[in-house]
Protein backbone atom coordinates (compact mmCIF):
# COMPACT_ATOMS: atom_id res chain seq x y z
CA UNK A 1 0.00 0.00 0.00
CA UNK A 2 1.40 3.20 -1.08
CA UNK A 3 0.71 5.27 2.04
CA UNK A 4 0.38 9.31 1.58
CA UNK A 5 1.59 11.95 3.54
CA UNK A 6 -0.89 13.04 6.67
CA UNK A 7 -3.09 10.12 6.05
CA UNK A 8 -6.21 10.23 8.30
CA UNK A 9 -7.23 7.22 9.39
CA UNK A 10 -9.84 6.13 12.05
CA UNK A 11 -9.92 2.39 13.57
CA UNK A 12 -13.28 0.63 14.73
CA UNK A 13 -12.07 -2.52 17.02
CA UNK A 14 -14.65 -3.59 19.66
CA UNK A 15 -10.92 -5.19 21.58
CA UNK A 16 -9.70 -1.87 23.72
CA UNK A 17 -6.16 -4.25 23.61
CA UNK A 18 -6.06 -4.37 20.15
CA UNK A 19 -7.25 -0.70 19.64
CA UNK A 20 -4.92 0.46 21.62
CA UNK A 21 -1.66 -1.82 20.32
CA UNK A 22 -3.51 -0.84 16.60
CA UNK A 23 -3.45 3.32 17.69
CA UNK A 24 0.24 3.51 19.02
CA UNK A 25 2.37 1.72 16.65
CA UNK A 26 -0.28 4.06 13.80
CA UNK A 27 0.80 7.51 16.07
CA UNK A 28 4.61 6.46 15.98
CA UNK A 29 4.27 7.02 11.82
CA UNK A 30 4.66 10.51 11.84
CA UNK A 31 2.51 10.93 8.60
CA UNK A 32 -0.35 9.39 10.10
CA UNK A 33 -2.99 11.49 12.05
CA UNK A 34 -5.59 8.99 14.10
CA UNK A 35 -8.73 10.79 13.92
CA UNK A 36 -10.60 8.40 15.77
CA UNK A 37 -10.20 5.46 17.97
CA UNK A 38 -14.10 4.09 18.16
CA UNK A 39 -15.77 0.64 19.01
CA UNK A 40 -18.89 0.36 17.30
CA UNK A 41 -20.50 1.07 13.85
CA UNK A 42 -22.62 3.73 15.20
CA UNK A 43 -20.01 5.89 16.14
CA UNK A 44 -17.82 5.48 13.07
CA UNK A 45 -20.69 6.16 10.44
CA UNK A 46 -21.19 9.56 12.46
CA UNK A 47 -17.41 10.23 12.29
CA UNK A 48 -17.50 9.68 9.15
CA UNK A 49 -20.28 12.28 8.68
CA UNK A 50 -18.11 14.84 10.10
CA UNK A 51 -14.64 14.03 9.00
CA UNK A 52 -13.21 13.60 5.54
CA UNK A 53 -10.79 10.52 5.97
CA UNK A 54 -8.24 8.69 3.90
CA UNK A 55 -8.07 4.63 5.50
CA UNK A 56 -10.52 3.03 7.84
CA UNK A 57 -9.24 -0.41 9.70
CA UNK A 58 -12.21 -2.17 10.85
CA UNK A 59 -13.48 -5.21 12.63
CA UNK A 60 -16.54 -6.92 11.43
CA UNK A 61 -18.34 -6.92 14.08
CA UNK A 62 -19.22 -4.70 17.14
CA UNK A 63 -20.86 -5.28 21.03
CA UNK A 64 -24.55 -4.83 18.93
CA UNK A 65 -23.39 -6.01 15.79
CA UNK A 66 -23.58 -9.46 13.90
CA UNK A 67 -21.30 -10.77 11.19
CA UNK A 68 -23.38 -10.52 8.20
CA UNK A 69 -24.23 -6.90 9.98
CA UNK A 70 -21.11 -5.63 9.87
CA UNK A 71 -20.15 -6.60 7.00
CA UNK A 72 -23.51 -5.02 5.29
CA UNK A 73 -22.32 -2.01 7.10
CA UNK A 74 -18.89 -2.03 5.50
CA UNK A 75 -20.17 -3.01 1.87
CA UNK A 76 -22.26 0.19 2.35
CA UNK A 77 -19.70 2.20 3.39
CA UNK A 78 -17.26 1.18 0.99
CA UNK A 79 -20.30 2.20 -1.85
CA UNK A 80 -20.91 5.87 -0.09
CA UNK A 81 -16.99 6.66 0.37
CA UNK A 82 -15.14 4.71 -2.62
CA UNK A 83 -12.64 7.09 -2.38
CA UNK A 84 -11.20 5.63 1.59
CA UNK A 85 -9.35 2.77 1.45
CA UNK A 86 -10.98 0.22 3.17
CA UNK A 87 -8.65 -2.24 5.71
CA UNK A 88 -10.26 -5.37 7.01
CA UNK A 89 -8.43 -6.23 10.08
CA UNK A 90 -10.47 -9.54 11.75
CA UNK A 91 -10.50 -12.39 14.12
CA UNK A 92 -13.31 -13.83 11.72
CA UNK A 93 -11.91 -16.31 9.24
CA UNK A 94 -14.97 -17.28 6.88
CA UNK A 95 -13.53 -16.03 3.46
CA UNK A 96 -16.86 -16.40 1.56
CA UNK A 97 -17.86 -13.75 3.53
CA UNK A 98 -15.23 -11.38 4.03
CA UNK A 99 -14.73 -10.67 0.22
CA UNK A 100 -18.55 -9.49 0.40
CA UNK A 101 -17.26 -6.18 1.94
CA UNK A 102 -15.53 -5.42 -1.04
CA UNK A 103 -12.84 -4.13 1.36
CA UNK A 104 -9.71 -3.17 -0.49
CA UNK A 105 -7.44 -5.47 1.75
CA UNK A 106 -8.60 -7.93 4.50
CA UNK A 107 -5.82 -9.02 7.06
CA UNK A 108 -5.99 -12.02 9.88
CA UNK A 109 -5.94 -10.67 13.55
CA UNK A 110 -3.05 -11.44 15.24
CA UNK A 111 -3.86 -11.81 19.28
CA UNK A 112 -2.03 -10.60 22.12
CA UNK A 113 0.19 -7.56 22.16
CA UNK A 114 3.10 -8.43 19.99
CA UNK A 115 0.76 -10.62 17.18
CA UNK A 116 -0.91 -7.09 16.55
CA UNK A 117 2.09 -5.55 16.48
CA UNK A 118 2.77 -8.20 13.68
CA UNK A 119 -0.27 -7.78 11.75
CA UNK A 120 -0.22 -3.82 11.98
CA UNK A 121 3.62 -3.85 10.84
CA UNK A 122 2.49 -6.29 7.67
CA UNK A 123 -0.42 -3.92 6.89
CA UNK A 124 2.08 -0.73 7.42
CA UNK A 125 4.61 -2.36 5.04
CA UNK A 126 1.76 -3.82 2.44
CA UNK A 127 2.96 -2.55 -1.05
CA UNK A 128 -0.15 -3.20 -2.71
CA UNK A 129 -3.77 -3.00 -1.07
CA UNK A 130 -5.35 -3.87 -4.71
CA UNK A 131 -5.45 -7.77 -3.48
CA UNK A 132 -7.30 -9.30 -0.35
CA UNK A 133 -4.68 -10.56 1.46
CA UNK A 134 -4.91 -13.44 4.06
CA UNK A 135 -2.08 -15.30 5.27
CA UNK A 136 0.05 -16.13 2.12
CA UNK A 137 -0.22 -19.98 2.35
CA UNK A 138 -3.26 -19.82 2.30
CA UNK A 139 -5.24 -17.45 0.06
CA UNK A 140 -4.97 -18.86 -2.74
CA UNK A 141 -7.81 -20.85 -2.08
CA UNK A 142 -9.97 -18.51 -1.11
CA UNK A 143 -11.85 -18.49 -4.80
CA UNK A 144 -15.55 -16.82 -3.74
CA UNK A 145 -17.47 -15.65 -6.05
CA UNK A 146 -18.88 -12.04 -5.44
CA UNK A 147 -22.98 -12.04 -4.52
CA UNK A 148 -25.34 -9.55 -6.43
CA UNK A 149 -27.33 -6.80 -4.09
CA UNK A 150 -30.30 -9.36 -4.35
CA UNK A 151 -28.52 -11.92 -3.42
CA UNK A 152 -26.77 -10.46 -0.47
CA UNK A 153 -30.66 -8.88 0.95
CA UNK A 154 -31.60 -12.56 0.36
CA UNK A 155 -28.85 -13.94 2.62
CA UNK A 156 -28.97 -11.06 5.24
CA UNK A 157 -32.93 -12.24 5.89
CA UNK A 158 -31.44 -16.04 6.11
CA UNK A 159 -28.97 -14.79 8.93
CA UNK A 160 -31.86 -13.39 10.69
CA UNK A 161 -33.15 -17.27 10.33
CA UNK A 162 -36.31 -16.33 8.12
CA UNK A 163 -37.38 -19.12 6.09
CA UNK A 164 -38.08 -19.32 2.06
CA UNK A 165 -41.75 -18.96 2.61
CA UNK A 166 -41.02 -15.48 4.99
CA UNK A 167 -38.32 -14.31 2.79
CA UNK A 168 -40.74 -14.74 0.14
CA UNK A 169 -43.31 -12.57 1.27
CA UNK A 170 -41.16 -9.78 2.40
CA UNK A 171 -39.84 -9.62 -0.97
CA UNK A 172 -43.15 -9.58 -2.37
CA UNK A 173 -42.06 -12.73 -4.63
CA UNK A 174 -42.23 -16.45 -5.16
CA UNK A 175 -41.04 -19.45 -3.22
CA UNK A 176 -39.66 -20.68 -6.42
CA UNK A 177 -37.67 -17.67 -7.00
CA UNK A 178 -36.17 -17.41 -3.05
CA UNK A 179 -35.10 -21.10 -3.33
CA UNK A 180 -33.57 -20.41 -6.49
CA UNK A 181 -31.14 -17.74 -5.32
CA UNK A 182 -30.46 -19.53 -2.11
CA UNK A 183 -28.98 -22.13 -4.31
CA UNK A 184 -27.06 -19.70 -6.45
CA UNK A 185 -25.83 -18.22 -3.13
CA UNK A 186 -24.73 -21.50 -1.72
CA UNK A 187 -23.10 -22.48 -4.90
CA UNK A 188 -21.58 -19.05 -4.83
CA UNK A 189 -19.94 -19.16 -1.10
CA UNK A 190 -19.15 -22.74 -1.82
CA UNK A 191 -21.80 -24.13 1.23
CA UNK A 192 -22.81 -27.91 0.37
CA UNK A 193 -25.73 -28.82 1.55
CA UNK A 194 -28.42 -27.32 3.24
CA UNK A 195 -27.63 -28.48 6.79
CA UNK A 196 -23.77 -26.39 5.98
CA UNK A 197 -26.06 -23.77 4.75
CA UNK A 198 -28.18 -23.22 8.26
CA UNK A 199 -25.22 -24.00 10.44
CA UNK A 200 -23.31 -20.99 8.19
CA UNK A 201 -26.10 -18.47 8.54
CA UNK A 202 -25.99 -19.18 12.32
CA UNK A 203 -22.81 -18.52 13.45
CA UNK A 204 -22.81 -14.98 10.58
CA UNK A 205 -26.02 -13.89 12.49
CA UNK A 206 -24.51 -14.19 15.93
CA UNK A 207 -23.61 -11.62 17.46
CA UNK A 208 -20.12 -10.80 19.26
CA UNK A 209 -20.23 -13.32 22.67
CA UNK A 210 -22.91 -15.46 21.20
CA UNK A 211 -19.89 -17.20 19.54
CA UNK A 212 -16.94 -18.64 21.28
CA UNK A 213 -15.21 -15.73 23.08
CA UNK A 214 -11.86 -14.74 21.94
CA UNK A 215 -8.87 -15.52 24.27
CA UNK A 216 -6.28 -12.90 24.28
CA UNK A 217 -2.92 -14.20 25.32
Amino acid sequence: MAWKRREKVAIMEPLSMVSDVMSQILREESDIIIEGTLSNFISLKSLLELRKLDVVFSEVYDANTSIIEGLDFLRKLKAQFPAIDMIIHTEIEIPALLIQSNADAIYMKQLGVEGCRASAAQILNATSMVSVLFYEDRKLRYDFEMLSDYEWEVLIMFSQQMSITEIATKMKTQYRRISRVKHIIMDKLKVSNNVAFSQFMALAGSKFGEYPPVSLK
